[in-house]
C-alpha cells in the first residue's frame, strides 16, 4: 500500500520500478495514515510505503496504531532532511527502512524493497507472527529503555507459561537463521529435550527461547562453541523474561567491546552496568569538522566516540543506535537518498562498527566535497579567495581582508571579483553562509543564535534580515517548516 498526500509523489513511486519484477503488487493506496489504517482493518498487506508528515494522521502514527493492533506488515518511511526524530521514532516501532523523498531513485527503492523481500521470506519461519511481535514489544521497551508497559501475551506463549525457559542471545553478525538453521549452528543446546523454540533477530543479535519442562538439561556445558559471542540463562521462570533479557543484553558488552568469542552463563558473569552517555557536543564538533572537510579531526572524533561508549559500557545495541544516528546526519548532509546501514547493525563488535563508521566517513566527505561551490575563474588569484571563503566562511570575511590577502587593491579586486563570479564578494558569502545555516535549522538543536555565529554571522538582526532576504522567510519560520 501507498500512503502519500502528494499525488505526484505517489504516481512517481508507482512509476520509477516494475513492482512485479519485484515481487510486489500494488493492493491500495491512501491520501493519509487514517484512511491507511482503514484499508489495514479491510485487508491484509505485506509492506505499507508512507510519507512521514500527512494531514488528519502521519505515518509515524500510523505504524504505532498499526502496531498497536497487531498489524505485523512491514513499513518504508519516505522522509525529508529535517525529519530524523520522525525517523528515529518509526524505527522504533519497527519501520525496515528510510528513503530521502527529494534524491529517490531507482537503486534506491529497489535496494530498499529487496531488502523487505528478503525479511518477508525470512519471517516465514514464525508460524504466528503475534508471536514474533510480542518479543518484539519487549525488545523495544528494553532497548529504547522505555517504562515497561503491559505486552499483550498472545494465546501461544501463555499456554507455554508453565514450562521453564532458557534465553540464549548470539551476536551473529551478519548471518541470517532459519527456524532450523540454529540448531546446527548451536550444538551446546540440547533440542532434545526443547517442547518449543522461538527465534527473535534484531540489530545483529539473535535470542533463541527454548521452551522445556523444569530440571530439563538443555544446556551441554560441555560443548564448546568458539564461533561466536554467547550468553545465555537457563532454568527461567515465565515472569523473568523481561528482566534476565535485559540482563543478557546488557552483559553481552563484555564480549561487543573485546571481540571476544565463547559461551557465557549469565549467572556467571560480574555485573557491570553502564554509566550516561551524550553525544551531543562531540557529534556537533564532527558536524562542524565534516562541513569543514577536515577527514583527519573527524576521524578523531569518531575515535573519541568509540572510546567513550567503550568506557560508558553502553550496551552493543545502544552503541548501534548511536551510530545509525551519526550515520544518518552524515547521509543528511550529502543528501543521500538511502541509507542501508545492514553494515553497522551487522557489525559483531566494537572495532568492526568503528571500521564500518569510518567507511561511511570517507564515502559521504568525498561525496560533500562534489557538493561544494567550486566556482572555477580563468584568475588564480581569485580562486585563491574562493577557496578560502570556503574553508573559512565562518570567520570575519570582507573585500578589504580578501584583497590584502593577494596584496590586490580593494576597489580593483572588488570589481574584479565581480567579472570572474558574476555576483560580489559580499554576495557569494551570504549565498554560502546561509546554505550552511539551513542545514544546522534542520539537523541539529542549535538555537538561532548560536547557528548564526557558526555560519560566521555575529550579528543575529543581521542573520535574521539576509536569511529572510534570500529565503522569503525567517530562520525560525524556516525551522518550523
Amino acid at each position: 500500500m501507498l500512503v502519500e498526500d502528494e499525488m505526484f509523489v505517489r504516481e512517481s513511486v508507482k512509476m520509477i520500478v516494475n513492482w512485479e519484477e519485484l515481487g510486489f503488487t500494488i493492493l491500495g493506496e491512501a491520501d493519509n495514515g487514517e484512511e491507511a489504517l482503514q484499508l489495514l482493518q479491510q485487508k491484509h498487506f505485506d509492506l505499507v510505503i508512507t510519507d512521514i508528515k500527512m494531514p488528519v494522521m502521519d505515518g509515524v502514527e500510523l505504524l504505532k496504531q498499526a502496531r498497536e493492533l497487531d498489524y505485523n506488515c512491514k513499513f518504508i518511511m519516505l522522509s525529508c532532511m529535517n525529519e530524523f526524530e520522525y525517523v528515529r521514532q518509526a524505527l522504533e516501532y519497527g519501520a525496515s527502512n528510510y528513503i530521502l523523498k527529494l534524491s529517490m531513485s531507482v537503486s534506491s527503492l529497489v535496494e530498499a524493497l529487496s531488502k523487505i523481500k528478503l525479511e518477508l521470506e525470512e519471517q516465514s519461519q514464525y508460524a504466528d507472527q503475534r508471536i514474533n511481535l510480542f518479543y518484539q514489544q519487549i525488545w523495544r521497551h528494553i532497548t529504547e529503555m522505555e517504562q515497561e508497559e503491559h505486552v499483550a501475551v498472545p494465546s501461544v506463549i501463555a499456554e507455554l507459561q508453565h514450562f521453564n525457559l532458557t534465553l540464549v542471545a548470539v551476536i551473529r553478525g551478519e548471518e541470517r537463521w532459519s527456524s532450523k538453521e540454529h540448531i546446527g549452528a548451536l550444538p551446546f543446546i540440547d533440542y532434545r529435550y526443547a517442547e518449543v523454540t522461538h527465534l527473535y533477530h534484531s540489530e545483529g543479535l539473535t535470542t533463541v527461547f527454548i521452551w522445556h519442562k523444569p530440571e530439563a538439561p538443555i544446556i551441554d556445558t560441555s560443548a564448546e562453541d568458539n564461533n561466536y559471542a554467547i550468553v545465555y540463562g537457563t532454568g527461567l521462570h515465565y515472569s523473568q523474561l523481561h528482566m534476565q533479557w535485559s540482563r543478557i543484553i546488557q552483559q553481552m558488552s563484555m564480549f561487543w567491546y573485546s571481540g571476544m568469542k565463547g559461551v557465557f552463563c549469565v549467572d556467571a558473569m560480574e555485573v557491570k552496568e553502564s554509566a550516561p552517555y551524550f553525544v551531543w557536543r562531540k557529534k556537533r564538533e564532527l558536524i562542524s569538522s565534516f562541513e569543514k572537510l577536515e577527514e583527519k579531526r573527524c576521524q578523531e572524533l569518531i575515535d573519541d566516540i568509540w572510546n567513550d561508549m567503550r568506557s560508558s559500557h553502553l550496551s552493543m545495541v545502544h552503541v548501534k543506535k548511536i551510530a545509525a544516528d551519526i550515520d544518518y546526519t552524515l547521509y543528511s548532509m550529502i543528501q543521500k537518498g538511502s541509507s542501508s546501514q545492514s553494515a553497522l547493525f551487522d557489525a559483531r563488535n566494537h572495532e568492526q562498527l568503528k571500521g564500518a563508521i569510518l567507511t561511511r566517513l570517507q564515502l559521504c566527505l568525498n561525496a560533500y566535497k562534489q557538493t561544494q561551490p567550486t566556482i572555477m575563474t580563468d584568475h588564480p588569484e581569485v580562486n585563491k579567495v574562493i577557496k578560502y571563503i570556503n574553508d573559512n566562511f565562518h570567520n570575519d570575511i570582507s573585500v578589504k581582508s580578501m584583497a590584502a590577502m593577494i596584496a590586490m587593491d580593494e576597489n580593483y579586486f572588488s570589481s574584479l571579483f565581480k567579472s570572474k563570479t558574476k555576483e560580489s564578494l559580499i554576495t557569494y558569502v551570504h549565498q554560502l553562509r546561509i546554505n550552511k545555516a539551513l542545514f544546522y535549522l534542520t539537523q541539529t538543536d542549535l538555537t538561532i543564535h548560536q547557528i548564526s555565529e557558526n555560519v560566521g554571522f555575529k550579528n543575529i538582526n543581521y542573520f535574521n534580515r539576509i536569511f529572510k532576504r534570500m529565503k522569503g522567510v525567517t530562520p525560525s519560520q524556516y525551522r518550523e517548516g
